[in-house]
């Protein structure tokens, strides 16, 4: 080998141990730059691992959306986040990172966001590379910021990612990101940040899925709470009131009106149930829409189905007052035997504010009303009935004895005034009988007037009203009536007048229909009871069958009842009858 060719090789082998030198570089590099991929790749996995956890351990929205940040910064860096909910067409801030002022909460049309409305409607991410750089996008972006005055919370921000939440093929959020270097946001870490995306949708889901999950169970409390407290309401008016108003407290709805058919037109009568900050509108004022023709609320009585209203703007049957807010709104008939005889008109400030499940509950509601307003009414009737009974017995007690005694003591007067003048001797008797008469007829005044208005009741208490009755009722039908009572019973005057009218009604039956010669009163306590019992000893009844002043004892019977207490009676043809009434003191 001559001494070139051993230089050519030399030169040859320094060469290729060069490159493998290079290579080994170059392989040492691909190695790590794998380890460090592997480890970037393993903690971003990891971090998604922690999200999921997260998820699936708590519904806490708020806290759950700021971890879902927090661990994105760690993989996907940003200087500002910010997650919105959809809500209908408008967004809701529900979580911020960066920026000196939070907005969560603020709320924001679609309308304003027409780059975020096509990328929802896409279903992609939208990254902005470059800002402020001279392109269509970048342009109408930033006059997007500008025209919300967000300019201070987007400054030195270059690089811009807007990413849509979805969850079960639907969008119901947004996630964006925004960076101060320009070209930050690649599709691989936009790939990286929509994973994070889908657990903020599985997250707003689950927390939306729990709420309504809890508003369903707030909504049967609520059914059975209207139901309770409308159920001894016999007012119409306080009836309707008090429904709208336990609704909309319930609820938390913008308003809620109750309006009743009357004639051609829906009249609303709970015109004040509004939130407090509402209270100065007044919302159905001078609305009275005519029924099938006018209004929402009308158009609903007419039809007798119920509607919902979505967006209150594009329906021409909505009827504006002045200041509303109203931006969706649902209607249910009130209905009594097939017939519409009012509407529950429930309206929100938020469009799409309704669903089938508001419809079920109000519906059921409505239903509930309709029994209690059937009630209210049938109440009114029986008072208006039980008014003209008491006229009537009020007419038949004047004529059987104050009438009578006056026609008596008319012929007296005119037989006296006769022998007066031919025989005056003989004119005493004629004027004695005149003056037993008259004895007679204003006893018996003073006891009708005592019946109708037992005014010692109030002043005087119970036991004297009792024994002003017995005194009263002895006179007028010569009965025998004992009475014996404890000290005066601390209990409420609604409960001393029924026990009063019981009475009242008692000795009416005994002295009408019992042929009794005497009655026993005995007014007792002890043991936290209040008892009343009377008992007779005229010709009895079977207590199972049809008797002469049955209706007055479902009377008593109802009287108790009404007053917390217990009614029983005891009976047997030829062997009296006795009647106790029980009261729990406790109860009063």
């Amino acid at each position: 080998m001559t001494p070139m060719e051993f230089v050519r090789l030399q030169d040859e082998l320094r060469k290729t141990n060069e490159e493998l030198a290079a290579a080994n570089e170059a392989l040492r590099e691909s190695e790590r730059e794998l380890e460090r991929r592997v480890e970037e790749r393993t903690h971003e996995l990891s971090t998604l691992l922690r999200v999921s956890h997260n998820i699936t351990t708590t519904l806490e929205l708020e806290s759950l959306l700021g971890l879902i940040l927090d661990q994105l910064k760690e993989v996907v860096d940003y200087r500002l986040a910010s997650i919105s909910a959809l809500e209908g067409d408008t967004l809701v801030l529900l979580e911020q990172r960066g920026g000196a002022e939070p907005m969560v909460n603020e709320r924001e049309s679609l309308t304003n966001h027409p780059n975020t409305l096509k990328m929802l409607e896409a279903g992609k991410p939208l990254i902005i590379p470059d800002l402020n750089a001279d392109t269509y996008l970048a342009g109408r972006v930033r006059g997007n910021i500008v025209k919300r005055g967000k300019e201070a919370l987007y400054a030195d921000n270059n690089s811009w990612m807007s990413i849509p939440l979805i969850a079960h093929e639907k969008p119901v959020g947004v996630l964006v990101l925004a960076h101060e270097e320009v070209n930050y946001y690649t599709p691989a870490r936009a790939d990286l940040a929509m994973a994070f995306a889908n657990y903020a949708a599985i997250a707003i889901t689950n927390a939306r899925l729990f709420t309504e999950e809890r508003r369903r169970a707030e909504q049967f409390h609520v059914i059975s709470e209207v139901g309770r407290r409308i159920t001894s309401i016999l007012s119409l008016d306080q009836l309707l009131v008090e429904t709208a108003r336990t609704i909309r407290e319930s609820f938390g709805y913008h308003h809620v009106h109750i309006g009743m058919v009357e004639g051609e037109r829906v009249v609303f009568k709970t015109r004040n149930a509004a939130r407090p900050q509402d209270e100065a509108f007044q919302c159905c004022e001078d609305v009275t829409p005519i029924v099938g023709r006018e209004g929402i609320s009308g158009w609903v009585a007419g039809t007798g189905e119920s509607l919902i209203v979505p967006d209150v703007m594009k329906d021409v049957r909505f009827i504006p007052s002045k200041n509303d807010q109203t931006r969706s709104e649902t209607a249910i008939p009130i209905k009594i035997k097939g017939q519409v005889i009012g509407v529950i008109d429930v309206e929100s400030d938020h469009l799409n504010g309704f669903d089938e499940s508001d419809l079920i509950v109000l519906q059921s509601l409505a239903d509930q009303v309709a029994v209690a307003i059937e009630n209210a009414r049938l109440y009114e009737q029986a008072r208006h009935l039980a008014a003209l009974e008491e006229r009537q017995k009020l007419a038949r007690e004047l004529h059987d004895s104050v009438s009578q005694a006056l026609y008596g003591i008319v012929l007296g007067a005119r037989t006296a005034r006769t022998l007066v003048e031919r025989e005056p001797v003989k004119a005493i008797e004629p004027l004695d009988y005149i003056l037993s008469l008259s004895e007679a007829g204003l006893a018996e005044m003073r006891a009708l007037i005592f019946e109708l208005r037992p005014e010692s009741l109030q002043t005087e208490g119970l036991v004297a009203a009792v024994g002003k009755l017995v005194n009263a009722v002895g006179a007028r039908y010569q009965l025998k009536v004992r009475i014996e009572a404890s000290e005066e019973p601390g209990v409420a005057l609604e409960v001393k007048e029924s026990l009063y009218r019981i009475a009242q009604e008692a000795l009416n039956n005994i002295a009408k229909h019992a042929r009794a010669q005497h009655v026993e009163i005995r007014l007792a306590q002890g043991n936290g009871q209040l008892i009343l019992k009377i008992s007779d000893d005229g010709i009895g009844f079977n207590t199972a069958q049809s008797f002469p002043g049955h209706l007055g004892l479902h009377s008593m019977r109802e009287r108790a009842e009404k007053a917390g207490g217990i009614f029983a009676i005891e009976s047997a043809p030829d062997q009296g009858a006795r009647i106790q009434v029980t009261i729990p003191l406790s109860s009063r």
